[in-house]
């Protein structure tokens, strides 16, 4: 029933946060969904960062890391907020736009106020000279500003091809979901705090919600056989506790995002759902306009992003609207949708939300909104004489970009590595910062923002120097060193990395999860 309007395109994921890689693939779900095998397919171990470790997939289309950082940044990204370090962003600091605050209690307390990673992207060699997990000392000829306080160790049997889907984090953890499951990680050690397994009945996770909520309160989705991801649990971050598991709708989801507020856990797919916090129980469903209309919906933080396709209305066929999260009910006035295929794909920040709108091949736009939610000016994906930019939403662990007042900045081309920043406003081209002509240069975007709203980077210097940590300007690109990074030898090179990179809300330190666990450990801290 109307199957056709959307078979022609199925849109892949691109990819985060440190907002990211969707979760394993689901089952195809009605015009919206993926098509042959479901889902947004995980990308193969052994070929996601073959050509600079960016992990660019087929272009076609995009796929709201989740990820955790400190509350605060003026962006949140995400995959991941530091409910208390992600209360927005330890994971997409912004969309990445987590905010969530990380304070660990050092065994040598860095100066000033505690860790909270605000970063999501990027990535991170391995660790050179950690020993399986224990603290490690900075080599003694190290000259770098951050060097290796700790590396995590890696699970036992860990599968190289299960992958970040959520990065979250308290005053004292950092989280890490996968499809495995939630395992938490002291910031002052690395060492491992709790972990929660896919329980009873599950067969693994699908996906995590972006950011925790104030009382780091976050959430999961289950998939409990043949890619029906519609089991949703809460986990309790401060205990290390799963708190309920319910199935959220009778639809069956292959691949839902998910939101958490103080009032309730949101569930966005081709069914939507509020579930109650506290108990699991259903607060309210969304119904689509017609019994013939079909939908896809994306969780936004406090609201949920809702496209639809309605097949005998007398109404326009397709439109977009914002609804309430606590509520249920319309927060925006319906925008109608005139492509044949055109529906909503991610959510690239919550506040002021921005969307990705996918509509066909070189059709993609970036889609604003004020704080009223109205919309603004569309902005092509397509760049004239480049590449379509690969941009990752909020339900990705890894991320591409990073919004910051009226400016997008996105992380380019794994061959001429470079940050480009776009004035949403006009969706012009503001500017392209390039980590220079040196051999082996390589620049890759942090998750977040600085209290000042401005961006941050890693840029290598070659396989046998430390790397730099930087800011770039808002009004032209130009750099401003922060430190250097080095690994216990001294040398810090991300040409080839699989890591998401968060700061601290003091500066004094860096994190980096890794997208796989089978070499390098899932989480490393460096610190001043």
């Amino acid at each position: 029933m109307g199957g056709v309007d959307y078979g022609a395109y199925a849109p892949t994921a691109p990819g985060i946060p440190a907002q990211a890689p969707p979760p394993p693939a689901g089952a195809p779900i009605g015009p919206y969904d993926p098509v042959n095998g479901g889902g947004y397919p995980a990308p193969d171990a052994a070929q996601g960062y073959a050509t600079g470790g960016y992990d660019y997939q087929q272009q076609g289309g995009y796929t709201y890391p989740g990820a955790p950082v400190p509350v605060a940044p003026k962006q949140r990204n995400p995959v991941m907020l530091w409910g208390g370090i992600i209360g927005g962003v330890l994971a997409i600091a912004i969309v990445i736009g987590l905010v969530v605050l990380l304070k660990p209690n050092d065994p040598k307390p860095d100066p000033g106020p505690g860790p909270g990673p605000v970063a999501n992207s990027g990535g991170s060699s391995s660790v050179a000279g950690t020993d399986g997990g224990n603290s490690v000392s900075p080599a003694p000829d190290s000259k770098a500003t951050f060097n290796v306080a700790w590396n995590a160790p890696s699970p036992a049997n860990t599968d190289a091809t299960n992958q970040l889907l959520g990065i979250w984090g308290t005053d004292k953890y950092a989280v890490r979901v996968d499809g495995d499951g939630v395992k938490a990680y002291n910031l002052t050690d690395g060492k491992p705090a709790w972990n929660i397994p896919v329980p009873s009945g599950s067969k693994e996770v699908c996906s995590a919600s972006y950011t925790s909520n104030s009382k780091n309160i976050a959430a999961v989705a289950f998939n409990t056989g043949d890619y029906d991801c519609s089991t949703v649990g809460a986990i309790d971050l401060t205990q290390g506790k799963l708190l309920w598991t319910v199935k959220a709708t009778a639809d069956r989801l292959s691949q839902p995002t998910l939101s958490v507020t103080d009032n309730v856990v949101v569930v966005g797919g081709n069914a939507v759902a509020g579930l109650s916090v506290a108990t699991g129980q259903q607060a309210w469903q969304y119904q689509p306009r017609d019994k013939d209309c079909t939908m896809r919906a994306r969780a936004a933080g406090n609201q949920i992003a809702i496209s639809d396709r309605c097949y005998m209305t007398s109404g326009p066929k397709s439109q977009l609207v914002i609804v309430n999260a606590d509520s249920g009910k319309p927060a925006s006035t319906p925008i109608t949708l005139t492509g044949t295929i055109e529906q909503v794909d991610s959510v690239i920040q919550d506040k002021p939300l921005v969307l990705l709108i996918t509509n066909g091949p070189n059709g993609d736009y970036i889609l604003p909104f004020d704080k009223d939610n109205k919309p603004g000016n569309q902005m092509s994906v397509k760049e004239p004489g480049s590449d379509s930019l690969r941009l990752s939403g909020q339900d990705t662990a890894f991320t591409r970009n990073v919004v910051s007042g009226s400016t997008l900045y996105v992380q380019v081309n794994p061959t001429k590595p470079a940050i480009n920043a776009y004035d949403l406003n006009t969706g012009k081209r503001l500017w392209a910062a390039s980590p220079g002509d040196s051999s082996g240069s390589d620049i890759r975007l942090v998750t977040g923002t600085d209290k000042d709203g401005k961006i941050r980077a890693v840029v290598s210097q070659g396989y046998d120097k430390p790397s730099r940590l930087v800011t770039l300007s808002p009004t032209d690109g130009s750099m401003t060193d922060i430190g250097t990074m080095a690994n216990a030898n001294g040398k810090f090179d991300i040409s080839a990395s699989t890591s998401v990179y968060f700061v601290s809300d003091d500066g004094n330190a860096v994190y980096a999860f890794r997208r796989y666990t089978s070499s390098d450990g899932p989480l490393t801290k460096w610190r001043k």
